[in-house]
């Protein structure tokens, strides 16, 4: 009953405003519902920023009556969604990510149906909420974000409801970054969890978090007679990963890796594998240097090799040079030999005939 005075309230105050009129036509919404949006928000749709910015006002509509067709991209999109979640037991989210654009509503949308598929909730922190609410009233953030941060609540609210969103209660003291990392370091250790922020800092803390987390953990021993009964083993079962992404746009994820050679961090694709992972240019430095140790080692060999021919040639020379001189010696003793032989037949001859 109260709904129905409300709408008639409204209309009887409804004014042929044009961005009222086209937003309910793009949402497919009564006129009185995209009016009623702006006044729970306290924003005037007459006010010239709104018109300017139409897409930032049907975010608002969209946020605050859970409207994400719009959203939903094509199917490949989608599977590529359910192969980067389905590994993750628990998927946390940061404030910046539910405030930057409406990036949020992309990853929401397309990731909802994996969340359904696969029995998981996207985990939002009460310190999380209130850092937000907060956000919405800081007139140094850019209005666009105080806009974003005001309507938030009221799409994770509606999502709550829906079984995709929980929201945790972790206390107030602190800062919301600090509240995740205790989180993550206490679930980390028996569940594979996704992490989606824009804080690199503290991206750097939670993958950092999740290497020390695995450090601690003994795989089993696995004796002879289980290698014979099940075969191959995979201890990922054991090893839980703490992966840690940011958002981007259209909903997509970058995962953050640390090179353990030069210790930066970076981002690149969402891969099955640890969060430490050499960076392309430490990859290229180091693999340059093996060429060039490898080049090193070559004309080493190659000038070992030479030498060694050398000292072949010279030695096939010398050889050479001593077999002619036996043999010149050896023809000179048969001469000689022939010589003093002929000469002794001469004298024997000689006293012979006399």
């Amino acid at each position: 009953m109260a709904k129905l005075i409300y709408k008639r309230r409204v209309n009887n105050k409804l004014d042929t405003n044009n961005l009222i009129k086209n937003l309910a036509k793009d949402l497919k919404l009564e006129e009185y519902k995209v009016q009623l949006c702006f006044d729970k928000l306290s924003l005037d749709y007459d006010d010239e920023y709104l018109n300017k910015n139409y897409a930032l006002s049907k975010e608002l509509v969209c946020c605050y009556y859970a409207i994400l067709d719009d959203y939903i991209r094509d199917d490949e999109a989608r599977l590529e969604f359910d192969a980067n979640i389905k590994r993750f037991d628990e998927v946390y989210i940061d404030t910046a990510p539910l405030i930057h654009e409406d990036w949020f509503l992309y990853f929401i949308a397309n990731a909802s149906l994996t969340l359904r598929k696969r029995r998981k909730k996207l985990v939002i922190l009460e310190k999380t909420m209130e850092e937000m609410y907060g956000i919405s009233f800081n007139e140094e953030k850019d209005l666009d974000v105080r806009l974003r941060a005001k309507v938030r609540p009221f799409l994770i609210q509606k999502l709550a409801r829906k079984g995709l969103i929980k929201r945790v209660d972790t206390g107030s003291i602190g800062i919301a970054d600090d509240h995740l990392v205790a989180l993550l370091k206490k679930r980390g250790k028996t569940n594979n969890i996704l992490l989606i922020t824009q804080d690199r800092y503290l991206s750097e803390r939670v993958v950092q978090l999740g290497e020390n987390l695995n450090k601690n953990i003994e795989l089993p021993h696995h004796t002879l007679f289980d290698r014979f009964r099940q075969g191959k083993f995979v201890d990922e079962d054991i090893v839980k990963k703490v992966v840690v992404c940011e958002l981007l746009k259209n909903g997509d994820l970058l995962r953050l890796y640390i090179c353990q050679h030069c210790g930066d961090s970076y981002y690149d694709k969402l891969f099955d594998c640890e969060g430490y992972v050499i960076c392309s240019s430490c990859y290229y430095e180091i693999e340059n240097a093996k060429q060039k140790h490898k080049a090193i080692k070559e004309r080493e060999e190659a000038k070992r090799l030479k030498e060694i021919k050398e000292i072949e040639e010279k030695r096939e020379i010398e050889e050479e040079i001593i077999t002619v001189g036996k043999k010149i010696k050896k023809k000179q003793r048969l001469t000689y030999s022939i010589v003093i032989i002929a000469l002794a037949l001469i004298l024997a001859l000689t006293f012979i005939f006399i």
